[in-house]
Formats: structure tokens, C-alpha cells, sequence
């Protein structure tokens, strides 16, 4: 019974990583997944700092969601983190979503995935978006603080629809 299954299982296996070969491209949008990450300076983020990013997706217009990820470092003295981007469409709109990182829980835990005094989160803004290609997107943070220290990079994910 033992060999009979074994058999089983070598017969099967290229059938099984041919179908998760396929469920994986198929969920794939080539070409139009974009992502770009902005550095820091160590002396902090000033309240005026607005990063932009621009997309470059393969299409000259891509529908999808945005995702937006904050790295901070261990001593960032707030629990949670409030940002404001602002997105352009194809009429020259531009939207403005406010974003609220929640990065620790009540017990003043990050919640974040990282090591030591390094921690990523990652949002995902709440409406679909149409980016633009070359037309830049926005962020800023909007907490009430001259200059914020311990935010080391934001990066902005597009994932197609």
C-alpha cells in the first residue's frame, strides 16, 4: 500500500506544480504592476515634504489599487502614523485619500513585520485608482509634528485589476 501511494505521488507531482505554475500567471497582470520606494533623510521627515512618485506602468493608463508601506525604525515615538496621497486622473481630478497606519497594538507592540529595530507596514487605500503614466502621485504626512523621526522610506505598490 505504502509503494502504491509513493507511485501515486511521483505520478502526480508534475500535474500538481503544472497547475500551481498556472493558477500563478494567471493571477498575474504583466507589465502593468509598479512600485517605487522614497528614502528618508535620518535628520527626519519635515511637515512640508511632499514625496512623489511617478508611475510607469507598461499601459499609458492602469486601473487597480494602490498599496502604500512605511518602514520605520524602532524608536518612532508615535503608535500611529497618518498620511495624505493624493492621486491625479485621466480629466486632471486629483483625489486625496487620508491614510492611517496603526503601527503598534494597546500594549504598545509593533505590529509590523521585521527584525530588531526595523519594521514594515504595508495599507491598502480603500478605492480603486486610475494612474496616469508620468503623472505623479503625492504623499505627505499630515500628524501634527514639525519633522517626524524614525520613518526611514515610504514606498507606493500599484497592483492591476
Amino acid at each position: 500500500m505504502k509503494v502504491f501511494s509513493g507511485i501515486l505521488a511521483l505520478l502526480l507531482m508534475p500535474f500538481a506544480v503544472i497547475l500551481l505554475t498556472a493558477a500563478a500567471v494567471s493571477c498575474s497582470h504583466p507589465g502593468n504592476d509598479w512600485s517605487e520606494y522614497r528614502g528618508l533623510p535620518s535628520e527626519g521627515w519635515c511637515y512640508g515634504d511632499t514625496l512623489r512618485f511617478t508611475p510607469a506602468p507598461y499601459d499609458s493608463i492602469a486601473t487597480g489599487h494602490l498599496m502604500v508601506a512605511i518602514s520605520h525604525e524602532a524608536d518612532f515615538g508615535y503608535s500611529e502614523l497618518w498620511l495624505e496621497v493624493l492621486t491625479t486622473d485621466t480629466d486632471g481630478h486629483v483625489s486625496k485619500d487620508t491614510v492611517s497606519f496603526p503601527l503598534s497594538d494597546n500594549y504598545g507592540r509593533w505590529k509590523g513585520t521585521g527584525l530588531a529595530t526595523h519594521f514594515q507596514m504595508t495599507d491598502t487605500l480603500h478605492r480603486r485608482v486610475t494612474l496616469v503614466k508620468g503623472v505623479p502621485l503625492k504623499v505627505r504626512h499630515i500628524m501634527q509634528a514639525d519633522t517626524l523621526r524614525g520613518i526611514s522610506q515610504v514606498g507606493i505598490f500599484f497592483i492591476p485589476d
